[in-house]
């Protein structure tokens, strides 16, 4: 199905179980290909009016598509939700929420506010300098964000976003918004969206428009391609100026696409599997050919973010009942949400061997774990992937749950393995499209086991102990071992105890493993995840990657301060936030939340600010049913 302007649309009004949605319908491939020609063709006038375009008529485009969004987001929501199968007055609805319209609304914002200080003064305002306490290198404040009630939605979080070597104080200025000094060099980019979190193909989209001066062909993933009637309406401005289409099809439409000489470049959110396809060529053999002959199928730019092994490192030490609690939830929500199916879900817990609250803490997790409903598999393959890499099916997965003899509200089921591992599955609410939570504790971390190498991009996670003689011993274990043997560069997280961070020996340790560890986001305390959803914060895979070797991918989206020579971003949070933090799945009114923080989004003001703290108090004062 492709969508190339008014003209060449054919429409009806249902999607399955969805009657308020809008879909068009289907062309045969022919005519796809006739229709991405036009497409093509209206984007390529879009891409010359964007190089006589003024800043002010930019700005007054991506303020129609507040109002676009805002309109958009309901319906899109609910289409999302019943794609998931994700129920009426589920809390899991919230997840839809943050990481669909709220996400591209926070965006849309921030993108506004840098744009609106260019207009003004010539340069975006100047940003808060970190220094870097070795005094080599300088880092910018990238949030708490002016203008958004951060302050009150994020209490006492900050991130800084720390520049490559050699960047100073006045670089990191000069090299602000390059695109904005000669907005009349333009292009056109092919953006693939993601499948699984429906904010991710908006969100690149803008990403592209805003950072890179492109119109976009916006091609989405067969598995999310409902969303497109939704885009459609949200950024409606975008496509009637010729700077967005939004098209669906099978992978030879996205390769005409990406192959057509009036694109200039590509971005893509997938799999390395993916980008190896459209950089190196569909065959093992056609890719080892041109690896070795340095002849990649694809000639054009390509950046891209492409998953991870996520590792969350928990460092032992003096954890009040609260902190413990607080960071299980934190964890488990990095397990469950979207049902596991995350680029950045934890793929692997990293702990101290030898800490005596290692076996308390991960019951902890497990007994959170059983009391979760299990969700509806919906990303294809989910089954096959589960099977192979946790070495039993599904069925056999939920047999041992069923023998468990649990009650209705929490479920478990255990077994040890002949490799030393014990394999742990959990959830209420089993059904022949789902899948149970699942732990394999006591992996070995010297052998090659296939959930360490490879993305699972399933709800499995390993649990890894790590022999150390202390705590800063354990940390810098456990980074080397993150950095060493796991697969991908994109994002980790560490849970650190206060009094860690109190000693100058862990302070120094710290800094010593953040400045270490390869990825482009680090969370401390909390999901790197929430980096994502920030949107100020530059998201993708730590530099140094290559065509050949992409790891997480090259570039970096979001990054509302629009800055260049990027390391990686550090998240920092308290061990407890209070109220309960709306992403965690014990919170029992999240959804009224999230709307909230839309609203607030939407139209910063004291009223949707006041509104949101009653909704939060609500929510934390709530009683579980």
């Amino acid at each position: 199905m492709i969508r190339p302007g008014p003209d060449l649309m054919t429409s009806i009004t249902r999607v399955p179980e969805l009657d308020s949605a809008s879909v068009k319908v289907p062309l045969p491939a022919a005519e796809q290909q006739v229709a991405l020609q036009g497409s093509l063709s209206q984007l390529q006038d879009g891409k010359k009016s964007l190089a006589s375009m003024p800043l002010r008529r930019r700005i007054e485009l991506l303020e129609q598509c507040v109002e676009g969004i805002a309109g958009a987001a309901h319906d899109w929501v609910d289409a999302a939700c019943v794609a998931k199968g994700i129920p009426a007055g589920s809390r899991c609805r919230a997840e839809e929420v943050l990481g669909g319209p709220t996400a591209a609304m926070r965006q849309l914002q921030l993108y506004l506010r840098t744009m609106r200080e260019i207009e003004r003064t010539g340069s975006p305002a100047a940003p808060k300098i970190v220094r870097h306490p070795d005094g080599k290198r300088v880092g910018v404040r990238v949030m708490p964000c002016a203008g958004l009630y951060d302050w009150l939605a994020f209490i006492n979080f900050s991130a800084t976003t720390w520049m490559q070597p050699g960047i100073a104080a006045a670089d990191v200025l000069r090299l602000q918004a390059p695109v904005y000094r000669d907005l009349g060099q333009t292009g056109l980019s092919v953006v693939l969206g993601a499948g699984n979190v429906a904010g991710i193909p908006a969100t690149d989209m803008l990403s592209k428009l805003c950072l890179d001066n492109r119109a976009v062909l916006l091609k989405m993933n067969p598995v999310n391609e409902y969303l497109a009637p939704f885009f459609e309406r949200a950024f409606a401005p975008l496509i009637e100026n010729n700077l967005l289409r939004v098209i669906t099809g099978d992978a030879h439409l996205a390769s005409a696409a990406i192959m057509d000489p009036r694109v200039d470049d590509v971005h893509i959110t997938g799999s390395d599997k993916t980008h190896a396809a459209i950089v190196w060529g569909q065959s093992a053999e056609e890719r080892e050919r041109r690896q070795r002959a340095g002849q990649p199928l694809l000639t054009k730019t390509i950046n891209s973010e492409l998953g991870n092994v996520t590792p969350w490192i928990v460092v032992p030490g003096a954890y009040s009942s609260m902190q413990l609690q607080a960071q299980v939830e934190n964890i488990v929500t990095s397990l469950t949400n979207n049902a596991a199916f995350n680029c950045i879900a934890t793929r692997v817990i990293v702990t101290w061997k030898q800490w005596p609250e290692r076996e308390r803490f991960l019951q902890r997790i497990e007994s959170e774990l059983s009391r979760i409903p299990q969700r509806k598999a919906y990303y294809p393959g989910a089954f096959e992937r589960y099977e192979r890499f946790v070495g039993q099916s599904v069925a056999e997965s939920q047999k041992l749950l069923r023998s468990s003899g649990k009650s209705l509200t929490s479920a478990t089921g255990s077994k040890s393995r002949g490799d030393g591992s014990l394999l742990f599955v959990a959830g209420t609410e089993a059904r022949d499209d789902a899948i149970p939570w699942t732990i394999v504790r006591n992996v070995n971390p010297q052998e090659p086991a296939l959930l360490l190498k490879e993305e699972s991009f399933v709800n499995v996670c390993a649990e890894v102990p790590i022999d150390a003689t202390s705590p800063e011993d354990f940390l810098i274990k456990a980074a080397a071992f993150a950095n060493e043997k796991l697969w991908g560069t994109l994002a980790a997280s560490i849970t650190l105890p206060s009094d860690f961070r109190r000693r100058a020996t862990g302070r120094d340790c710290l800094r010593h493993v953040i400045d270490e560890l390869n990825y482009g986001i680090v969370g401390l305390n909390h999901w790197s995840g929430i980096a994502f959803a920030l949107m100020s914060i530059p998201w993708g895979g730590a530099p140094g990657a290559t065509l050949s070797n992409p790891q997480s991918g090259t570039g970096w989206v979001h990054n509302s301060l629009m800055l260049t020579g990027i390391q990686k971003t550090v998240l920092d949070g308290p061990l407890v936030v209070l109220p309960k933090p709306v992403w965690v799945p014990s919170h029992q009114r999240p959804e009224s939340v999230a709307w909230a923080l839309f609203d607030v989004f939407k139209a910063p003001n004291y009223w949707n600010a006041n509104r949101l703290t009653f909704a939060a108090i609500r929510g934390a004062l709530a009683r579980s049913p």
